[in-house]
């Protein structure tokens, strides 16, 4: 993880990480978690897809697609992929890594506040629900209830070790514990945590 825990500098009113604390990050190394270097984040990837409960999906969303890795391995399972991220130097590297894609949009987008509309049948949140305040997850959460039509799946996958962020993981996973959705699976690596969900 990064050198350089967030201040409240770093927070926007409602308490989330603002799109600034990324923005430096990627300024100061254009891969400031490893994300294409790192056995760790390899075997995290594998995993992700491997837990996917479905072989392929029609359309899918993928929130904090940082530069791109997962993105472009999850692309081989979708009709239709929209990542998204907040910020300018890791999407740049997103749409090298997907060029030539079609069927891929990556976009500047930041949730809650401008989350993408739906339909999907997937959305994977992959190291970023601990980056929102308590509300603001919660919003996020009864979006993406709205947007992910029913039998679709929501996938999270969160460091379980000591942060600097407004959650943790097990708050993150938590949320989506509610009535809109169906466990699917839960799995608990050495450092992180992989839950499938299914909308109800």
């Amino acid at each position: 993880m990064p050198d350089v825990p967030p201040t409240s500098a770093h927070r926007t009113p409602s308490g989330t990480i603002a799109a600034g604390y990324f923005e430096a990050l990627y300024d100061a190394d254009p891969d400031p978690w490893a994300f294409a270097t790192s056995d760790y984040e390899a075997a995290k990837y594998a995993a992700t897809l491997a837990a996917l409960p479905r072989d392929r999906y029609g359309r899918a969303l993928e929130v904090g697609c940082a530069i791109g890795v997962l993105t472009r391995s999850l692309a081989d399972r979708c009709d239709a992929l929209v990542a998204i991220d907040v910020a300018d130097a890791a999407l740049a590297q997103a749409r090298e890594r997907t060029a030539g894609l079609g069927h891929v949009t990556v976009a500047k987008r930041a949730v809650p506040g401008a989350t993408p509309q739906g339909p999907f049948d997937l959305a994977v949140v992959s190291e970023v629900g601990y980056y929102l305040s308590a509300p603001d997850l919660a919003r996020f959460e009864r979006q993406l209830a709205a947007a992910v039509e029913p039998g679709g799946h929501v996938v999270l996958v969160h460091w379980t070790g000591e942060t600097d962020y407004p959650l943790d993981a097990d708050a993150v996973h938590a949320v989506f514990a509610g009535p809109d959705w169906a466990p699917a699976s839960d799995a608990r690596a050495e450092r992180y945590r992989l839950t499938v969900v299914e909308r109800r």
